[in-house]
């Protein structure tokens, strides 16, 4: 699946966080990086069925659903294969 840049950091910040959620902010939504993402970028996540809101019309919250989680470990595997090489 191909993804704008914006939204595949989003979705490997949600990845990194202990609960696979971004909650929102002042500044945005945000994850366990200091990286701040704005509604849109997380509508893009949301609309590529990769995440879900907690309320769908004023999100505090929103988690990787199985498919986000899935894709954020197959952008996650060549890197850490490569590591161990």
């Amino acid at each position: 699946m191909h993804l704008k840049p914006i939204v595949r950091e989003a979705l490997l910040a949600a990845f990194q966080s202990p609960d696979h959620a971004l909650r929102r902010t002042r500044a945005g939504f945000r994850g366990a990086t200091d990286r701040a993402f704005t509604r849109r970028a997380i509508n893009w996540l949301e609309e590529s069925r990769l995440a879900d809101f907690d309320h769908r019309d004023f999100p505090s919250v929103v988690t990787l659903n199985a498919r986000g989680i899935a894709h954020a470990q197959q952008l996650t595997a060549p890197v850490s294969q490569a590591g161990a090489a």
